[in-house]
């Protein structure tokens, strides 16, 4: 995923949050350290800073190795941590110490999926309830977070993310979001790109893509486009960055450009002599079709019929409506 121009210098910013490491009080919040209620002639006392305190205090005894009881490794890096702390705020560390496995009675414990320097930061966070999202860290720190199921850190992770995307990342974030299963990062960052196609298509990204991925961007009626042109070249693009093994997809490609909504003009001194058209019986059928709509009047032009392989009659439209297509 290439550096996002974020920023005037062209790199991300870190992002330091704060992130509560226990469940949040229901309670509201107050000034003072404590809230007391009556009940039945007594006196119920919350103190708010408690956690905070309890949680600083074992920060400190762990800085000073007092109190572990199990040493966390990975690789080279060992990171001494006290289990009940680690189980309190990781649904992976609590069934490890609270199970059947080995792992629940040994004193050193390897995390072999995480490297060193992540799983420090992780267990920073468990404790602290602080950690830093950067665009150097990003990429490992989510997947390692999913593995713990620090879903806070996870949730930042990816409105980290969401924040940076650029039309020369988007492309790259959406592929790491459905790698690791990140619904939301993963619509947010196609509809980005559905968004800003025209820009999109210029980057390396768009180029590395696969035939389904580049139908399904192609083919969506949300597509911000000023004008079909744009699709087609970008099609056009696609293929010749590896022409061997992409022009046998032509024709499936084809099948999502809305060749009636070109001008006549552009049909015939562009697509019509473009070497890949003319070369490729399938596309030159769909050339045909689209100058027929053309010479059709305009209150005859939804009576046009596709035609093709595989094709059914609302893959071109029958009309210059764009089918929620529209103008940047």
């Amino acid at each position: 995923m290439p550096a996002v121009e974020g920023s005037d210098s062209g790199r991300m910013d870190g992002v330091s949050l704060g992130l509560v490491a226990t469940p949040a009080s229901p309670r509201p919040n107050c000034n003072t350290d404590s809230e007391e209620d009556t009940m039945d002639g007594g006196m119920l006392t919350f103190n708010q800073t408690h956690m905070r305190k309890a949680f600083q205090l074992m920060n400190d005894l762990r800085s000073k190795k007092m109190l572990c009881d199990v040493q966390l490794v990975a690789g080279s890096v060992e990171v001494p941590a006290h289990r009940v702390v680690l189980a309190s705020c990781s649904p992976y560390f609590c069934a490890m110490f609270t199970g059947d496995m080995s792992e629940s009675k040994a004193h050193q414990v390897e995390i072999r999926e995480v490297d060193g320097q992540t799983l420090r930061k992780l267990v920073d966070y468990i404790y602290t309830a602080e950690i830093e999202v950067t665009e150097d860290n990003v990429q490992v720190l989510l997947p390692a977070a999913s593995l713990l199921q620090l879903m806070d850190v996870r949730q930042v992770c990816c409105e980290f993310l969401q924040s940076q995307l650029h039309p020369t990342n988007c492309l790259g974030i959406r592929a790491f979001a459905d790698l690791h299963t990140c619904t939301q990062l993963l619509n947010q960052a196609h509809a980005y790109a559905e968004q800003h196609f025209t820009e999109v298509v210029q980057g390396e990204e768009f180029q590395g893509l696969s035939l389904q991925q580049v139908c399904g961007l192609i083919a969506s009626d949300k597509l911000t486009v000023s004008t079909e042109q744009k699709v087609f070249e970008a099609m056009i693009a696609w293929i010749k960055h590896d022409k061997p093994a992409r022009l046998e997809h032509m024709p499936k490609l084809m099948e999502h450009v809305r060749l009636p909504l070109l001008s006549r003009d552009y049909l015939v001194q562009i697509v019509e002599e473009e070497a890949l058209i003319k070369n490729n019986n399938t596309c030159k059928d769909f050339l045909i079709e689209a100058m027929k709509y053309h010479l059709l009047p305009a209150d005859q032009r939804h009576l046009i019929k596709t035609t093709g392989p595989d094709k059914n009659a609302d893959q071109h439209p029958k009309s210059d409506d764009r089918r929620g297509r529209s103008g940047s």
